[in-house]
């Protein structure tokens, strides 16, 4: 598309900067409308695979942002007994673990410097397919593209009847910082398995190692922050000195939850990241995912000369494979918090099987990387 486009943002996280940065730098006059008083986000880590890297480097922050993140070589499973279930090589595959402050930083003066313009205070509360955006205060914009970056609770995609589901699901999530020391092994992400709760430790920069802690909601142990030591470790007593070095003032306990959606685009509106595909951290493309819809969205809108058959390539280019990932996310958490007590030996075998097994080995990679084929294996 040669004609330069106004384009209006709702959100200012991970999915509308990447959006933001990509097509401003494609000439087009992008703003962006964060609800808060500034730009932040939750202090933890975030996976960054070769889709979402591929758009880093498009965007030319990857060798800025990686010179504090870590690099991994390794990722692995362990049950409740800390028996080794599934061992994935990399190889010659680029995989990080990042400050996802950092990168949120990063994708904000990316964007800047291209020309985007970032409104802070300014809440979106709809849109119409004509192109109209409003705002809280009464006031209202006409762009050539609205796009919908607000999150699971959008205000865009309910206003334009693009909403099917916004499920609470029954499992949530701690993600926390922690102090690394010279213990933590470096280049290996562990997630461990214990009843229907799960720990993840993974180092994510020089200074910090990033943790989650994932379990039933409905379990108050499992929500309570600050933390409660006593239950984590008594589920998981091979990392008792990670969870002793978990701070007594951070943390947030976060439901998880599952969109499904009518469709990406409606007349002049589009829906990005969790508005569109909202799911649980399972295999860690929350964020990839947003950020490879965005950087195609962009380049989409390049490649056609008219908003509505860019959009309609897009969502046929990319939401398939985004609902993919967000399906399986959802039943690898589903294997953690309903499978039955009686049967955890079962479910060790399972999750050995998947690793073992060449067809579903290959099928999970994918999976992992968002929808890309790279080599990895699972050993």
């Amino acid at each position: 598309m040669t004609a330069r486009l106004k384009i209006e943002i709702a959100g200012g996280g991970i999915a509308g900067l990447t959006a933001a940065a990509a097509l401003a730098q494609r000439g087009h006059s992008v703003r962006v409308h964060e609800s808060g008083d500034e730009l932040r986000e939750i202090g933890a880590g975030l996976y960054l695979k070769r889709n979402s890297l591929e758009v880093l480097k498009r965007l030319e922050i990857f060798d800025e942002l990686v010179k504090y993140a870590e690099r991994l070589h390794f990722g692995e499973i362990r049950d409740e007994h800390n028996r080794l279930l599934l061992r994935r090589t990399l190889g010659g595959e680029e995989a990080y673990t990042v400050l996802r402050g950092r990168l949120h930083e990063l994708l904000a003066s990316a964007a800047r410097a291209a020309g985007a313009q970032i409104v802070l205070s300014s809440k979106v509360v709809g849109a119409n397919p004509d192109g109209v955006v409003a705002f809280a205060n009464g006031d209202s914009a006409r762009a050539d593209l609205i796009i919908g970056a607000d999150g699971v609770n959008s205000a865009i995609r309910d206003s334009v009847g693009l909403t099917k589901a916004n499920d609470k699901l029954l499992d949530g999530a701690i993600r926390l910082l922690i102090p690394r020391v010279a213990a933590d092994r470096g280049g290996l992400s562990t997630e461990y398995w214990s009843s229907a709760c799960r720990a993840g430790v993974v180092p994510c920069s020089p200074d910090h190692v990033y943790v989650f802690l994932i379990g039933p909601q409905e379990d108050s142990r499992v929500s309570q922050v600050p933390v409660d030591k006593a239950f984590w470790r008594q589920q998981f007593p091979q990392i008792t000195d990670v969870i002793d070095r978990i701070p007594s003032d951070v943390g947030r306990f976060s439901r998880h939850a599952f969109v499904t959606v009518n469709g990406w685009s409606r007349g002049r509106v589009a829906i990005l990241g969790d508005a569109a595909h909202a799911q649980p951290p399972n295999l860690g493309q929350g964020a990839g995912m947003s950020m490879a819809n965005a950087a195609a969205l962009a380049e989409l809108l390049d490649m056609h000369d008219d908003v509505g058959n860019a959009l309609a390539a897009w969502e046929a280019s990319r939401r398939s494979v985004s609902e993919a990932v967000q399906r399986w996310s959802y039943r690898y958490g589903v294997l953690g918090y309903r499978w039955p007590s009686a049967f955890l030996g079962l479910r060790s075998m399972t999750i050995r099987a998947i690793g073992a097994m060449g067809p579903t080995s290959r099928r999970w990679g994918w999976l992992w990387r968002g929808g890309m084929n790279a080599p990895l294996s699972a050993l």
